[in-house]
């Protein structure tokens, strides 16, 4: 049985989104086929996978949102349950490609599953959780040391439109200040790593930040003037409803194999393993990196789930005041949890969240 001992990565674009589009035709025609009845969650204890291979997409190249599945992959896991070959495809149009039928399932944000889902019709299913908390933090320039030096300061988010800016717009409120009156939004284009330079650089005041840029703000003179994790199911993986009902096993088989990882990574124990694999598999790491490990895995479901069914309501209201889902959005429609259930039930773990 051939074995990879290392999951390969593809970046050609324009190949996966040629191959992605061959398959929407094929993709429609399953999902106006797909049985709806009701089915009993089965016992994943002893599933094993249908198919040998798997490929599997991701939008972000960070260790930390890949981590789980590489642990998977690395500690034989995904080899347990007879997933023997496993692609990853590394890009951001992973909904193309899902929905083209290139991707068997792919990591991504839970707005963009639920929003093509909605917009296209088509049963795109999220089985799994990977992030349910985000970190709200402000990051500011030199200077700024309490919320009362923010009045009149330039804060970013990125886009005015998009959920960073939202957030930090209930940031300032958190801090006592008007986000109408006391300081001024303006957008930044390009990611986190910029708007910390633009703050280090003075450009900005203050910015919408991640745990990883404390060391390189704090060594400017700079501070997080603000920090708080709050529920949010911000990402998780998807498969299109077509595909789950051809290979349901291969979907009960890889959740399993994907939950064990996560629980074996949240062993303090692990620590410096699970580094180790990273690195070996080609990820950069700093030593300050590795101090942020309990703050990567407060944002990181341990069990696939999230807190309660109200809570993916309340996050869902969120996105639909910045435009990223439709208002009034049934998620349910876009979610199915059976897969980590069993997961759950043959983990040992207690089923969360335990209703829909």
């Amino acid at each position: 049985m051939k074995k990879h001992s290392k999951p390969q990565i593809r970046l050609p674009r324009r190949d996966f989104l040629k191959v992605g589009g061959a398959g929407v035709l094929g993709t429609i025609i399953a999902a106006s086929t797909l049985n709806r009845a009701g089915a009993q969650t089965p016992s994943a204890e002893n599933v094993m996978a249908n198919m040998k291979s798997l490929i599997m997409g991701d939008f972000n190249p960070n260790y930390a949102t890949q981590w789980s599945y590489r642990l998977a992959q690395a500690l034989g896991y995904l080899q347990e349950v007879g997933i023997s070959e496993f692609e990853v495809i590394l890009s951001e149009e992973y909904m193309p490609g899902l929905i083209g039928g290139s991707l068997d399932i792919t990591h991504g944000d839970t707005s963009e599953f639920f929003g093509a889902g909605h917009a296209s019709g088509l049963p795109i299913k999220m089985i799994s959780l990977y992030r349910d908390s985000e970190w709200w933090i402000m990051g500011t320039r030199k200077g700024i040391n309490k919320p009362e030096d923010l009045k009149g300061a330039k804060i970013s988010g990125g886009g005015l439109a998009g959920r960073n800016t939202w957030v930090m717009r209930q940031v300032v409120a958190k801090m006592g200040l008007d986000p109408n009156k006391d300081v001024e939004f303006v957008p930044t284009s390009g990611g986190s790593d910029k708007r910390m330079a633009a703050v280090i650089s003075g450009t900005l005041d203050g910015a919408s930040m991640f745990p990883r840029h404390r060391a390189g703000l704090e060594g400017a003179g700079g501070k997080f003037i603000f920090e708080e994790l709050t529920t949010a199911p911000q990402e998780g993986f998807a498969s299109m409803g077509g595909w789950l009902e051809k290979n349901e096993d291969t979907a009960y088989a890889w959740v399993r194999a994907d939950l064990r990882a996560r629980q074996w990574l949240f062993d303090p124990a692990n620590k410096e393993r699970a580094y180790k694999i990273m690195i070996d598999l080609g990820f950069e790491i700093p030593p300050a990196f590795k101090k942020l490990y309990s703050v990567e895995l407060d944002q990181i479901s341990p069990d696939g789930g999230f807190e309660s069914a109200e809570a993916m309501d309340r996050f869902v209201d969120d996105l639909s005041q910045t435009g990223g889902v439709p208002k009034g959005l049934d998620w349910r429609k876009y979610v199915d949890m059976k897969y980590v259930w069993a997961a759950q039930d043959a983990l040992g773990i207690p089923r969360r969240p335990k209703t829909l």
